[in-house]
């Protein structure tokens, strides 16, 4: 992950869980900070706007590392734990200097106070004189407010947000992973910063407690970091579907080989063509490896057919992959003579549910399995439509 054009967090390859992780702050040099929200429950915080080239510093970072594997070494630690050093793009010192290509580039500037005494730091003023002969970044002319986002951070309204996008793929850079199934999405090109809800399914969460700390339910920690090694930071794109209490409900198509430099099957559950690009589908991938199950409640405003989440679920259940690893498959207990009958429709209770009359002159309420349709507004409310008998 990319925290600012100077930060950036890096982690080791997995063995049987999520890597630990390492923040590496680049030395002698400074890039803009990026905005921040104001504090929750502070009400005269004000939000900070980010500083001029402070975000094409992160882009070009977030461009150039993400799902690389870099080398770096540490110069120096503070007494608060900061580790600061330098970062080369491959497997050893030999790569790019990125500390170099950021104020090469006109991104990041020497650090005030910093003199140049030795090769490494009389290599940056060399740099930074070049940039500033070339005018690049920010130094050219200017005051670099062009390169300032306008955040937007709430939605008025995001049902009429939703359906004035007509369910076409927004472009979108994931910002920041919740859960397996919640994220939170920069939407592109008018920075709306929206909290996403993957339509369908819901992964084991992280329950807060009351001192503030989280406890993840089962599989919770390893369902975030399939998803964050697939879509944190990358460019995606998302469809917005519907919308459940201001968060967002949207399906999250990324490309095939950005899979934090896991091996893909393009032709398994979860992957699709689209041109000559492959799209990885992370619900469905989700739902396949056993991070996941099908929610109803959702599942309705799937627009990629909710008969392929219902086959990836059953994929992992067959398999007892993950939270359905002590699944056991239903047996059918019913009579012959009660799995097919001839019956009379007398009521219809809602959409999805009747009550019959068997010949017997019993009555038994039948609803319709795998199926879910709209509710009337109002709790409780349910249609009735009464049958008159019309003869045999």
């Amino acid at each position: 992950q990319v925290l600012s054009g100077c930060a950036i967090i890096v982690r080791g390859q997995p063995r049987g869980g999520p890597p630990p992780e390492r923040q590496i702050n680049l030395s002698n040099i400074r890039a803009g900070n990026l905005a921040r929200r104001a504090a929750a429950g502070q009400p005269d915080a004000k939000d900070t706007p980010d500083e001029p080239w402070g975000f094409p510093a992160r882009e070009f970072l977030r461009k150039k590392l993400i799902g690389k594997e870099v080398c770096f070494t540490v110069e120096y630690k503070t007494p608060q734990g900061r580790e600061y050093g330098m970062v080369y793009l491959g497997k050893d010192t030999t790569g790019e200097n990125i500390a170099e290509s950021l104020v090469a580039e006109g991104l990041a500037s020497r650090r005030e106070g910093i003199r140049a005494n030795n090769p490494e730091q009389n290599r940056l003023a060399e740099l930074e004189d070049q940039a500033k002969v070339a005018k690049k970044g920010m130094w050219s002319e200017g005051t670099g407010s062009h390169t300032v986002r306008d955040l937007k951070y709430t939605i008025e309204n995001p049902r009429h947000f939703v359906d004035s996008m007509h369910q076409k793929p927004v472009n979108a850079i994931i910002e920041h992973v919740r859960d397996g199934s919640v994220v939170r999405a920069l939407l592109l090109p008018d920075y709306y910063l929206v909290t996403v809800m993957l339509s369908g399914i819901k992964c084991p969460t992280f329950k807060r407690e009351a001192d503030g700390t989280e406890t993840p339910e089962s599989f919770a920690a390893e369902a975030k970091f399939f998803t964050e090694s697939r879509l944190l930071q990358r460019d995606v794109q998302i469809v917005l579907e519907s919308c459940h209490n201001q968060n967002i409900l949207g399906t999250i198509l990324h490309p095939a080989s950005g899979a934090g430099g896991l091996r893909a099957d393009p032709s398994a559950i979860g992957y699709h063509h689209r041109g000559e690009q492959k799209w990885g589908n992370i619900t469905e991938l989700l739902l396949k490896e056993g991070f996941a199950r099908c929610v109803d409640w959702s599942i309705a405003v799937y627009t990629r057919g909710a008969e392929k989440l219902r086959a990836a679920e059953r994929y992992a259940k067959e398999r007892k992959l993950r939270i359905w690893r002590d699944y056991v498959a239903p047996t059918a207990n019913l009579d012959q003579k009660d799995k097919q009958f001839v019956a009379k429709v007398m009521q219809v209770l809602n959409a999805d549910a009747i009550v019959v009359k068997l010949n017997s002159g019993d009555y038994k309420t039948i609803h319709l399995s795998s199926i879910r349709p709209p509710r009337l507004e109002g709790e409780g409310t349910q249609c009735w439509l009464l049958l008159e008998p019309t003869g045999n």
